[in-house]
């Protein structure tokens, strides 16, 4: 794999933004426009939401449910209309069209109208036109939010493709969309300030992956996905090797006997020093392959190990703690040692696929911020708290 790009050339491409859209498709709505004032968007919606406040407008309205009497009875009218003329699902995007529209079916009209169906020949009862609609709205359904975050002209180019009938482009392009969004979720586990800088560089990468789908192949989701698991697992090792490194240097400036000379100092010293060398050289770094950041890994535990051997002898020697002394720090807990304690799992019980599946979904009917109170304080903690369930669940997920 190339050292300057953990997903390789596509990597690079995608970060450098090189990798241009296609002129083939004209898109259906000039890149200026959904910068602005058009809130009939279908993808990309953070990104013009994020123009729009910038430049001292009112973000887009909401795709969500809402509570508003109002806004309930026009969407209710589009749902009676789509059922007469026999449209379903419901997709999120087509809210958008609806609310800002002065007439809920005249907004539902122009939602048909983007994603390239034309309403009067499903008004007539074109079965054939009903049949394609049906499949669009059954895409979108699917899609969801995974478009939301790509750049201004990568969506312009999907709704293009979309609206033209490319829709196994449009729906490959989610796919990969939908995993890479899943493997930047690596950045809520481990934050900034904690990870290595081999996993800065791959979010980097994935960013810009999500910014636009379309470049991304088959074979770089695959990539994608096996750099993101051994990434995982070499961040709990890290993490793992480096509270123990914390802990030992802790004891051993609590527990250091005054008779000990200059031997044991120079192990000590020399065994933190190169565990501060391997931290830094991790953290910093990151053009790291990962067949090297296994290596720096294994020469930080042997560090520890020798750290150990040293705790040993202070133990061995010492036997009980004498009246009075001062209590010897124990370890700060792990990650995984805190996924156990939220699950409510033993630290030493062997999991299984199936029962930590049923933990969580019985543990995410309780937590769901739905379920909260609709207080704004109550609904932070309660969202806080469904995120660290996501990110507990993702850790133990690699350990069974």
């Amino acid at each position: 794999m190339a050292g300057r790009s953990y997903l390789g050339e596509i990597g690079s491409k995608l970060r450098g933004g090189v990798i241009r859209i296609g002129h083939r498709f004209r898109p259906r709505v000039s890149v200026q426009l959904r910068l602005t004032a058009d809130p009939r968007v279908i993808f990309g919606v953070d990104g013009v939401s994020a123009a729009r406040r910038s430049s001292g407008m009112p973000p887009l309205p909401a795709i969500t449910r809402t509570d508003h009497p109002h806004l309930q009875q026009r969407r209710a009218d589009v749902v009676d209309h789509f059922d007469r003329i026999g449209l379903a699902p419901f997709p999120a995007q087509l809210w958008r069209f609806v609310d800002s529209a002065l007439d809920p079916l005249d907004g539902a009209d122009d939602f048909l109208r983007a994603i390239g169906i034309d309403p009067a020949r499903v008004k007539a009862g074109d079965s054939a036109e009903i049949d394609r609609a049906n499949l669009v709205l059954e895409l979108l359904f699917a899609i969801g939010t995974a478009f939301d975050r790509v750049a201004p002209k990568v969506a312009a180019a999907l709704e293009a493709r979309l609206s033209s009938g490319d829709y196994a482009v449009v729906r490959a392009a989610a796919g990969a969309a939908d995993t890479f969004e899943r493997i930047a979720r690596l950045g809520q586990r481990w934050p900034k300030a904690s990870r290595i800088g081999a996993l800065e560089s791959f979010l980097a990468e994935v960013a810009a992956g999500l910014a636009n789908p379309l470049a991304i192949r088959p074979v770089d989701v695959a990539t994608a996905e096996r750099i993101a698991d051994r990434l995982s697992r070499q961040m709990l090792a890290f993490d793992a090797a480096m509270r123990a490194t914390w802990a030992a240097q802790y004891y051993l400036a609590l527990r250091w006997p005054p008779h000990w000379g200059a031997a044991e100092a120079r192990i000590r010293s020399a065994a933190l020093a190169k565990a501060e060398a391997i931290e830094r050289l991790l953290r910093r770094d990151r053009l790291l392959r990962q067949r090297d950041i296994d290596v720096m890994i294994q020469r930080l535990e042997r560090a520890n190990a020798r750290l150990e051997g040293l705790m040993a002898r202070i133990s061995s020697r010492s036997g009980k703690a004498e009246p009075g002394a001062p209590p010897v720090m124990r370890p700060p807990a792990t990650e995984f040692d805190r996924a156990m304690e939220f699950f409510g799992f033993d630290r030493d019980v062997r999991l299984d696929r199936g029962t930590l599946r049923q933990r969580f979904r019985a543990l995410a009917r309780t937590m769901h911020p739905d379920s909260a109170q609709p207080d704004s304080e109550s609904q932070q903690a309660a969202h806080a708290r469904f995120l660290a369930l996501n990110r507990h669940y993702d850790l133990l997920k690699l350990r069974v």
